[in-house]
């Protein structure tokens, strides 16, 4: 039986765990300072609680599942004990970043010959249905691929090079989520001057398919637009090279950020009504 630490239980990490201990495999975690919420989801994927000494001592592999924010604190946190175990299990930093962040947290694995992986994660957390997100990976890769795979993820390794999987992701997360800022905006801006029904008919005799998209994405957003912020700014860092991209970027996790608070407040705040009837959704 193969032992994995998945850290942490947000709706991803839970969703890989459930995943994961389906499929035969001992899932640990640990929950030192989490929510109430997260010790219910890990309940739930049938996740053992561990403190963090036990977790590496026993975990084959570990999978970082955390928001970009914590990327670099959660390997901190870690490094140490799995430079001190006599078992070192390969750390997979799962989390939407930008190649240059990957690199800087991968620069003291690599110093010390710890095992370290890049990998990114497209799609929805796991589901019943059997369906499961792309894991992208890129790195020394041994079996790590292929033993998440036979536990039932989606496994793809891109190339050997870290900080192949952490580019794909964000470039696919900048147009899907920097896209989805778009649409926000641009329906904001049309209710603030009153064109909002005649903005909304155009899409859907012009741009129909553009417009179903935008209606199916943009209610699911409000929740997670709080942990969105980070992942904007993190392709803001991803595009540097490119003149006025970052810009575009690091607006859009302003945005969110905006959204995030407005949400906060509830269904009937401003930005959250606003595109409630851009959406033709009732609150």
């Amino acid at each position: 039986m193969k032992t994995i630490a998945v850290i942490a239980m947000g709706e991803m990490g839970s969703g890989v765990a459930r995943r994961l201990t389906e499929r035969g495999a001992r899932v640990l975690t640990s929950l030192a300072g989490r929510s109430a919420a997260s010790a219910e989801r890990a309940a739930a994927a049938g996740v053992v609680a561990a403190d963090d000494a036990s977790l590496i001592s026993e975990a084959d592999i570990f999978l970082s599942i955390v928001p970009p924010s914590s990327a670099a604190e959660t390997a901190e946190r870690f490094m140490p004990l799995i430079e001190k175990a006599a078992r070192k299990p390969a750390f997979i930093d799962c989390n939407a970043i930008a190649p240059q962040t990957l690199h800087a947290i991968s620069k003291p694995f690599l110093e010390r010959n710890l095992p370290f992986i890049d990998a990114s994660i497209i799609g929805a957390a796991p589901k019943s249905d059997g369906s499961s997100p792309r894991l992208y990976m890129s790195g020394p890769i041994s079996d790590e691929a292929e033993t998440l795979k036979t536990l039932g993820l989606d496994t793809r390794v891109v190339s050997d090079a870290l900080g192949d999987a952490s580019a794909l992701k964000m470039a696919y997360a900048g147009i899907t989520k920097g896209f989805q800022a778009l649409g926000t905006s641009m329906a904001l801006g049309a209710a603030r001057n009153g064109v909002n029904e005649s903005f909304v008919e155009e899409l859907q005799a012009s741009q129909p398919a553009l417009y179903a998209w935008l209606s199916k994405q943009l209610p699911t957003m409000y929740a997670k637009a709080y942990r969105w912020d980070g992942e904007m700014r993190e392709i803001a860092r991803f595009l540097e090279p490119e003149r006025g991209a970052a810009g575009m970027l690091t607006g859009a996790a302003d945005l969110y950020e905006h959204v995030a608070e407005d949400n906060r407040a509830g269904p009937k705040s401003e930005i959250i009504s606003t595109l409630d009837r851009f959406v033709k959704r009732q609150a």
